[in-house]
């Protein structure tokens, strides 16, 4: 008797021992990472746009929203940062590719793969035995090289590459003739219906269906909005008729006062200077203002779309009990794109963005705006509306650049409402580990855990001393407590490194370099340390991102338009001999 009973005994150990584990994943907390694509710092609804984003604002009610959140200039440097931890450099996204010139890309931190041994949260978390989805834009590195499925990911379905149509391939840049989608690391199709910000949902929701109850999942969903091309159904366009009516000069005013009266930033802020570029509202025409009006509705349209289909899947998730149980991320990876296509562009670049847009089948016609088709981007000025009241945008080093919405909330998370604390990108990745009850070893990451600020047990994690530095593509900056060095690239920049003190001047608006000459060169002295560690390339006088990318531009429309190009010049040569024989006949004639 003795034996059967032991052995039933030991059975019973045993299961209850197998099931301990499942137990305790199953109280861990699932986490969903949202990145929305050029979204400025007064984007969201929560932090006082004029676009609705009702599920966006709820998680920042609930949790924490950061006013002093910060990410690099550039998508793929943020995104890297993001999934990794560690600085843009040190793991060779110095900058996107799109933006390189040839001694870039022979040089380490801008190398643009990963090794076989790179570490992402997702493969932490993997380790940590979470389950780990992917799902949106990607984006990081050369296409094809960097895939999720390699670095952690259970299930992804990706986008790699900077952007692209919302409905279909087509991309928006003549660098490619067409952006590639992935599946688990195989290329596939896109389904006749596609419309990114619901498939990107729709795709989460199915890889969630299918994973284990038992055990914890991230997800990672990307979006495409509000990347250009904007695009969006017109249901959602026309509910903002009347909405930017005002115009820009305006509505930027307007959205100063409304951050500092929300507290967003101190009441001494003031507006910098509009960008080179930027036209007077006034001294348009009547159709132009209604254009650009009608384009700044197409931008709030595809952003509340996307907050409606983010909705649908934090709906999914509270349907199956599972919310409650989920710490929810929503941040942007860089400021507001500030360039257009084939609209505001200076003569030769517009002549280029012409050509490729007349190849492509792409339009700016305003009846067409945010449909297929359409390649609608809403401008220097309507960006720093959308940044406001911060200096510059996307590409730029200003704090409209790189001061992006961060809103965290779930269990472990403190209802802080606005949290000023310092923070930045390469935090979410030991953040989210620390929430998940996941080891590591501290120095493997170039951020830092915001923990203790969200469970409320500190105000900061970085202190006065502390600095952050950031470079993407001849942008860079250094933050030390509440002073910042920085830099831009001419024309939006004057290619010289500013001093500003944030705590009362976050429009970047008084260099204070003079006034404090031994911080000003500390802080040069300490990036420029950081730069030679990280292995920085410093752009020339007159270099800057953009102009590299109209080069890249022009040379790659050569390259894979060359057909018409040669079948352009023999036309020409054609008709140029036909005149040579016209000429030749006639002069003949007149002697005869």
């Amino acid at each position: 008797m003795i034996g059967p009973v032991w052995t039933t005994l030991c059975a019973f150990a045993m299961t209850a021992l197998t099931a301990l584990p499942a137990q305790a994943q199953q109280e861990r907390p699932n986490i969903l990472l949202v990145v929305l694509d050029d979204a400025g710092f007064m984007d969201f609804g929560a932090y006082g746009s004029d676009t609705q984003t009702p599920n966006i604002d709820q998680l920042s009610s609930d949790g924490a929203m950061f006013t002093r959140f910060y990410a690099t200039p550039q998508c793929g440097p943020s995104r890297a940062m993001l999934l990794t931890g560690q600085d843009n450099h040190s793991i060779g996204m110095g900058s996107i590719a799109e933006v390189m010139n040839d001694e870039m890309r022979a040089l380490p931190a801008y190398s643009l793969k990963w090794a076989d041994s790179q570490h992402t949260i997702a493969s932490l978390l993997q380790e940590g035995g979470y389950q780990t989805f992917a799902s949106g834009k990607w984006g990081i590195g050369h296409i094809g090289e960097n895939l999720p499925n390699r670095f952690g990911f259970d299930r992804s379905w990706v986008l790699d590459s900077t952007g692209s149509s919302n409905f279909n391939t087509k991309s928006y840049l003549p660098i490619y003739k067409e952006m590639k989608w992935f599946e688990d690391g195989a290329r596939v199709s896109l389904p006749e219906d596609f419309y990114s910000s619901r498939n990107i949902v729709d795709k989460m929701i199915e890889y969630v269906d299918e994973r284990d109850p038992d055990r914890p999942f991230f997800g990672y969903l990307s979006f495409q909005a509000i990347h250009i091309p904007l695009q969006v159904s017109t249901e959602y366009i026309d509910k903002y008729n009347g909405v930017f009516d005002r115009g820009w000069d305006v509505m930027r005013e307007e959205r100063l006062q409304r951050a500092i009266e929300m507290n967003l930033v101190p009441e001494t802020t003031k507006l910098a200077e509009w960008a080179y570029n930027a036209r007077d509202w006034d001294a348009l025409s009547e159709d132009e203002k209604a254009y650009w009006a009608r384009v700044m509705q197409v931008n709030a349209g595809m952003m509340e779309n996307a907050d409606h289909h983010l909705g649908r899947l934090l709906n999914h998730l509270d349907a199956e009990g599972a919310l409650d149980n989920t710490i929810v991320v929503v941040l942007s990876d860089n400021g507001p794109e500030s360039a257009t296509l084939g609209e505001t562009s200076e003569l030769p670049t517009l002549l280029i963005e012409k050509a490729f847009m007349l190849l492509e089948g792409w339009n700016t016609d305003y009846n067409n705006l945010g449909q297929r088709g359409s390649i609608a981007a809403i401008g220097s000025e309507w960006a720093s509306v959308s940044a406001a009241p911060l200096h510059l945008f996307k590409f730029s080093a200003g704090e409209g650049g790189m001061r992006v919405p961060f809103v965290i909330a779930g269990p472990g998370i403190s209802p802080l409402g606005i949290a000023n604390a310092r923070a930045q990108i390469a935090d979410i990745a030991p953040t989210l580990l620390d929430a998940a009850r996941v080891d590591y070893a501290d120095d493997i990451f170039h951020g830092r855990s915001l923990m203790p600020i969200l469970s409320g047990t500190t105000d900061a994690v970085y202190g006065d001393d502390d600095s952050m530095p950031f470079e993407v593509s001849g942008t860079a900056a250094l933050y030390r407590g509440n002073w910042k060095i920085t830099k831009t690239p001419t024309p939006f920049g004057d290619g010289k490194w500013n001093l500003y003190d944030l705590s009362v001047d976050p429009g970047e608006t008084n260099n204070v370099g003079a006034d404090h000459p031994d911080l000003f060169e500390d802080m040069l002295a300490e990036y420029a340390q950081y730069a030679e560690q990280a292995g920085v390339y410093e752009f020339g006088p007159g270099e800057s991102a953009r102009q590299q990318l109209i080069e890249n531009s022009v040379k790659k429309i050569f390259s894979n338009y060359a057909y018409l190009v040669i079948g352009f010049l023999i036309a020409a040569l054609a008709v140029l001999y036909v005149f040579f024989r016209w000429v030749r006949a006639m002069v003949r004639r007149a002697r005869a």
